[in-house]
């Protein structure tokens, strides 16, 4: 039984191979990127999880074209890393709004057919430093822990 998948930042790394493996059992995948560019065999969706509006335009475009969203992956994230003595508030920030604030932003609209439905799955993807830490990594770390948190 095929399932529609959004999996946020499914363009490389991780999240291609998250998009890949659901694509593999046969569900309807779809990715977002920043860019919205193409990638090979997926659907792909311009969406910029700092932002609120782009968020709902990707699950709205989703949802037009393949149906309500039944699993969300919320892989999206980016690293800014320097030792906390030199991290800006641009750093902290960044890395915060994308990898924590992005997350609660797709779990929260993605929870809207989800009710309706009752049933549904939303993933966090975190990181081992969420727990342990690591050097040059406070923003990233805390934000990582925070999708423990919110989980």
């Amino acid at each position: 039984m095929s399932r529609v998948v959004l999996i946020t930042g499914g363009n490389r790394g991780i999240g291609l191979s998250i998009a890949r493996k659901f694509e593999s059992l046969g569900d309807v995948v779809v990715v977002t990127s920043r860019s919205g560019e193409p990638i090979n065999g997926l659907n792909v969706v311009k969406c910029d999880v700092i932002n609120t509006e782009s968020v709902d335009a990707a699950f709205s475009f989703v949802e037009e074209n393949f149906g309500p969203v039944e699993i969300a992956v919320a892989n999206a994230g980016i690293t800014k890393d320097k030792l906390l003595v030199r991290m800006t508030d641009e750093d902290i920030d960044d890395v915060l709004n994308t990898n924590l604030v992005g997350a609660i932003r797709v779990a929260r609209r993605a929870t809207r057919s989800m009710t309706q439905a009752r049933t549904g799955r939303i993933v966090f993807v975190s990181s081992v430093v969420a727990h342990m830490g690591s050097a040059g990594q406070v923003n990233y770390a805390a934000s990582k822990s925070g999708l423990v948190g919110a989980a």
